[in-house]
């Protein structure tokens, strides 16, 4: 070899180099200036005052007090144990101020705690005990739209005010039929509500939605555009200001014994008065009954698990518990991408925005078995 093609070949090698370089430096960059995906932190309130919790409760702010509402459990027996579900008509009420101080890091100076006790209050009780329907906050109130109860389903419409330590209810225009196993939020002055069930053995679900104007209630509901997936019940909704999505749920169908099938779902929708409806990306895993509405952090709806049907009709003593990731929908990456761990994974329970937090209250953990604990979930601070 002479000198001069080794010289060249020494440049050659050189510029290949330099090249690789550039491609990695250039993967770096890029990797750097994706926005990170939203992430959070978790904190425990103090526990319900009820050893079983609820599955299926309603939640709001009003009077200063995070309000929950109703549910059900199994207060006896466990549903193996043919056990039987019981519907519940309370209301308990915590002070903002104690969720407030445990978001800030600091220690709640709530005279109970001093003493060794709840600061939970039974407030009362609600007119008909009633679970597995929508709740939203509006003008100090929580409005609860629908649910069951151990007899039928409910078209029922009441905003619920805690203000000196009672309890007043207040009848808006009934749904235009009985809904339970919805879902639904509040988009602006309206409360929107999509899918679920007339009578807790109807199949296929509903494919309607239909809206409330708060602010005009007298106006009665109003039918949108007719849902375009599959109908369902038990999906997530979320709102990150004028939409409303429509993340996973189940199908059902009739099967040949004459019970009811879910078919697990993994696609997720958006409807905008300006675009209608809107398919989304698909979830990389189907979701039922993830706590709703979906958290929205840096207009990112946040999925906080629920149940993807791998473990469906396994014995229930042996259940390992519901899927506790979290995903997140990005517009840099439009596709969802993990957030962060969500212990534990509850299912069949609302979420309640509270200042820059949100609590996510009771809830499922296993099929036919509560949690009375409370979550506080704060934005990560980076």
């Amino acid at each position: 070899m002479t000198l001069r093609t080794t010289i060249c070949l020494l440049l050659l090698c050189l510029l290949r180099s330099c090249a690789s370089t550039h491609t990695l430096l250039a993967d770096e960059k890029t990797v750097h200036d994706t926005p990170q995906t939203p992430r959070f932190q978790l904190k425990e309130l103090p526990p319900l005052p009820d050893p079983e919790g609820f599955a299926g409760c309603f939640a709001g702010i009003s009077g200063n007090h995070l309000l929950v509402i109703g549910g059900a459990n199994f207060p006896e027996k466990k549903p193996w144990e043919n056990g039987v579900k019981v519907w519940s008509d309370r209301v308990y009420a915590l002070p903002l101020a104690v969720a407030r101080s445990i978001r800030l890091g600091q220690t709640p100076t709530h005279p109970a705690l001093q003493m060794n006790r709840t600061p939970w209050k039974m407030a009362g009780h609600c007119q008909t005990p009633t679970g597995y329907g929508v709740s939203a906050g509006y003008l100090d109130e929580v409005i609860c739209a629908g649910g069951s109860h151990a007899n039928a389903h409910s078209r029922s419409v009441v905003a619920v005010r805690y203000q000196n330590s009672s309890l007043t209810f207040r009848q808006l225009p009934e749904l235009p039929v009985p809904l339970a196993n919805h879902f639904g939020t509040l988009v602006g002055h309206n409360l929107i509500v999509s899918g679920g069930q007339t009578t807790s053995t109807a199949a296929p679900a509903e494919a309607a939605t239909w809206s409330l104007n708060l602010a005009q209630p007298e106006l009665g509901w109003t039918a949108l555009p007719e849902f375009p997936g599959a109908p369902r019940i038990l999906a997530t909704a979320a709102t990150t200001g004028k939409d409303f999505w429509v993340i996973g749920g189940a199908s059902l169908r009739t099967g040949p014994d004459g019970k009811l099938q879910r078919t697990w779902l993994n696609d997720a929708w958006r409807y905008s008065t300006e675009h209608g409806w809107q398919q989304l990306p698909a979830l990389p895993a189907p979701a039922v009954a993830a706590p709703s509405p979906a958290p929205v952090i840096q207009q990112s709806p946040i999925l906080l698990g629920g149940d993807d049907g791998t473990q469906a009709g396994s014995d229930p003593r042996t259940h390992r518990g519901f899927p506790n990731t979290s995903l997140a929908l990005t517009t840099a990456h439009n596709a969802w991408t993990n957030s962060s761990s969500f212990p534990p994974a509850v299912v069949t329970t609302p979420t309640v925005t509270i200042d820059d937090f949100w609590v996510i209250p009771s809830g499922e953990i296993r099929p036919g078995i509560r949690s009375p604990k409370v979550w506080l979930m704060a934005p990560e601070k980076h």
